[in-house]
């Protein structure tokens, strides 16, 4: 049976011609939006959205964005540095980065486009060309008030950016989108943090120059979430990047092209989900020169009717000799009615390459939870713990003790 997606369409038509209707990124929206239209949203038959459940996204009755500001609180760890998004509308006025060098740049794209034009046209024009996901290309056309955010070279940023993207409506559309560049040897630690009803739609674009460093830790409790990272890697610089999920509806786009020698990727998830919660994770690793390494995990934890999947490709073009890549998903369903689905894939052009890819679903052993029943634990304590040592590796890897404490 074919899905129904004529008022969802019309939804975002009356978004776009509002957002478009008096903007000066109007020329770019359009053609965003044309290719939009050109590829159509995404069915069944489409792999990157064969377990998506796409019936409840597209019987949303959304609403188009509204300003719609009101003073919020960062982690306190992030005072000074912290960025507001409110119903994908970037607000320099809830923000605060008085914390940050004051070379620094943070401006509305409106802003951005008299000083920076080049940098945000040659990422939009590289994205109209290259960009395959329908949903990212949506959010080019109808993203509300993006933040353009560049780090000038050797500046290395001590305290955590904190980006909160929030609504304040049921059922409200929100697409947000920041077009990050970090100069030459510069570092940034980012945190997304992902929270209200309405559809989320949060898209970052990170460029690294040579020797640059961004490590992104994305917290997601929004009721339905559309999350992409798209990052560009030149010469010895590195991508760190961890997602926590724990309920709602949500998928995540996670796409890395390693363009330079010595770059380095790492990729990483983490969701305990119960109830009927979803998420979908779909990764694309490009390696496109030599002496360059990637690494994806993927850890999930399904209860009652939970359900995830996970698709990840490693794509190591013929010029990229002396790659290292790997990839694993491992599942974790401790219900009858819980399910995990897999694909990892590998496309390997070149012999002289290390790579590995490889997905696990798993129950709770029985013979562990007899064992530490045996020493006095009650059945549940027993589970609670085997649970507990799934997980504690990627609880690990959270970088910030804080955040660390907000997810758990």
């Amino acid at each position: 049976m074919s899905i129904k997606t004529d008022s969802f369409l019309s939804s975002l038509q009356r978004s776009f011609e509002e957002i478009n209707a008096a903007d000066p990124l109007k020329g770019m929206r359009a053609k965003a939006w044309d290719h939009f239209l050109e590829l159509g949203l995404p069915d069944k038959q489409d792999d990157a959205f064969q377990y998506v459940p796409l019936r409840r996204l597209y019987e949303l009755e959304l609403q188009p964005s509204v300003r719609q500001f009101e003073a919020v609180g960062p982690y306190p760890e992030c005072r000074g540095s912290f960025l507001v998004f409110v119903n994908g509308y970037y607000s320099p006025e809830l923000s605060d980065i008085s914390q940050l060098p004051k070379k620094v740049i943070a401006l509305p794209f409106c802003e951005a486009m008299k000083s920076y034009g080049p940098f945000l046209q040659s990422g939009w024009s590289q994205a109209l060309k290259e960009e395959r996901d329908p949903f990212a290309i949506l959010n080019l056309a109808i993203h509300s008030q993006g933040l353009f955010f560049y780090v000038p070279p050797h500046v290395k940023i001590e305290a955590p950016i904190q980006a909160l993207f929030l609504t304040t409506e049921k059922n409200i559309l929100a697409p947000a989108r920041a077009q990050i560049f970090l100069g030459t040897q510069a570092e940034v630690q980012w945190i997304s943090t992902v929270t209200g009803e309405g559809l989320h739609q949060t898209l970052l674009d990170v460029v690294l120059e040579p020797g640059a460093s961004f490590t992104q830790t994305s917290l997601s409790n929004a009721e339905f979430h559309l999350n992409f990272l798209r990052s560009t890697l030149k010469r010895d610089s590195r991508l760190r990047y961890l997602g926590l999920a724990n309920t709602g509806l949500s998928r995540h786009s996670l796409e890395s092209i390693l363009q330079g020698e010595n770059t380095d990727v790492l990729l990483q998830g983490l969701w305990h989900l119960k109830n009927e919660a979803q998420i979908h994770t779909h990764v694309r690793v490009e390696h496109a020169a030599p002496h360059a390494r990637s690494l994806q995990k993927f850890k999930g934890v399904l209860e009652n009717r939970a359900q995830s999947s996970f698709a990840g490709k490693i794509y190591v073009h013929p010029h990229a000799e002396k790659t290292e890549a790997y990839q694993l998903n491992q599942n974790l369903l401790l219900s009858p009615g819980a399910i995990a689905q897999a694909k990892p894939n590998l496309e390997i052009f070149n012999p002289d390459v290390k790579a590995s890819h490889g997905a696990t679903m798993s129950q709770v052993d029985e013979e562990q939870l007899f064992y530490l029943q045996s020493r006095g634990l009650s059945a549940e304590e027993a589970g609670r713990l085997l649970v507990q040592g799934f997980i504690q590796e990627m609880l690990d890897q959270i970088p910030h003790p804080f955040l660390r404490q907000h997810y758990v």
